[in-house]
This record gives C-alpha cells, structure tokens and sequence, in this order.
C-alpha cells in the first residue's frame, strides 16, 4: 500500500475511558489496524481517555466476545504506535504522579500538531 502525505499517519482522539469500554476498544482497534497498513498512529488521549494511559487501566476493562485491550495495547506500542496523554486532562484528574503504560507520553497540543504536519486522517472515540 502506498501512502499519500495526507493519509500517511491516522490520529485517533480518545476522551472515553472504562466508562465506556468500547470506544476504547475500537480506538485501539483502529490504531492498531492503521500499524498493520502500514501507517504511523498516535492516540490522543484527553478527557477520561487520560485514564487509559495508567499501567493496568486497559487490563482491568473486560468486553466480553471483544479483543483483549491488553493484548491490542500491546501490539500497538511494539509495532510503533505512540499514546499522547493530554497534560491539563492529566492533572485535572488528579494524576500526575500516575505510573504510566507503556508507550505512554504525558505530551500536548505542540506534539499533536508535530504528529500531523502535513496532514493526517482523524478519528475520534
């Protein structure tokens, strides 16, 4: 597949956490689809979608019949996928000292206009 500037890199805003677990699903869904296509991804985590980003957070969400959100977790990070944690969502929600999953960085607006210079498809969960 042959990626154009504009569809190159696919950002996946998330602002839902366990509260509802399956926006959470398909954005993770969706990222990792993005990886296997070959595509960079990022999520955007911001609202209670910063809740996600702690260590364990996606483990403890159970959709029965679904994906394992740890396994697909997972297989975003290793294969490249970034997690952009919102910083005022961060602390807003009391969570600075959080100990954070892997591929997680507490990073704002600035990091999310770098990821999508020169365009990026947008999805939002």
């Amino acid at each position: 597949m042959t990626n154009n500037t504009s569809d190159a890199r696919v950002l996946i805003g998330l602002s839902h956490g366990a509260e509802e677990p399956e926006n959470v699903l398909i954005a993770y869904l969706m990222g990792v689809e993005a990886l296997r296509a070959g595509k960079e991804a990022a999520l955007w985590l911001t609202k209670n979608g910063v809740e996600t980003a702690v260590d364990g957070a996606v483990a403890e969400m159970d959709l029965p019949g679904a994906p394992s959100l740890a396994a697909l977790h997972a297989e975003f990070v290793e294969t490249g996928g970034r997690l952009l944690a919102c910083p005022v969502c961060v602390k807003l929600r009391s969570l600075t000292d959080a100990t954070w999953a892997a591929g997680v960085e507490v990073a704002g607006a600035p990091a999310v206009y770098d990821f999508t210079a020169g365009g990026a498809l947008v999805f939002n969960y």
